[in-house]
């Protein structure tokens, strides 16, 4: 239970810099502001990276969607303690980026695209333990 909560505080850690480099490289690198351009590369990169730490975490971790849903609650909670530490005192210095609504988007996004790969692949995953055990059981072996 604890290994499984440190697993998911440092994958939501590991999104939440990902995260910050995409930004980073779309407001400094490209020269976006925010706006429609900004909007439609950084959203959909955002599904990416999160489909992406997603993976690395069900990598040892079996998958389904409130799996897939708790960790998402852990990585949201994750990114906003490392936005209130580093990027609120060091960079926007300003509390009220929390209320911004396309930061809320993007939050409810993370969430619901983690929890949608966990649903997408429950079924990569064999079952372990006593579940394997009953499955093994009843004649239905993989």
């Amino acid at each position: 239970m604890i290994r499984r909560l440190i697993r998911r505080v440092l994958c939501g850690a590991l999104l939440w810099i990902l995260i910050f480099f995409e930004v980073s490289i779309l407001m400094f690198g490209l020269n976006l502001k925010g706006g429609l351009v900004y909007s439609i590369l950084h959203y959909p990169l955002l599904a990416i990276l999160s489909v992406v730490v997603a993976i690395i975490y069900f990598n040892k971790v079996h998958a389904s969607f409130i799996e897939g849903f708790k960790t998402s609650i852990v990585m949201f909670i994750t990114s906003i303690i490392l936005d209130a530490l580093i990027s609120i005192p060091l960079f926007i210095k300003d509390w009220n980026f929390f209320l911004d609504k396309f930061l809320l988007i993007g939050y409810l996004e993370i969430i619901l695209v983690i929890s949608l790969t966990g649903y997408f692949l429950r079924d990569t995953k064999k079952p372990r333990g006593k579940a394997r055990f009953i499955k093994t059981f009843h004649g239905a072996e993989n």
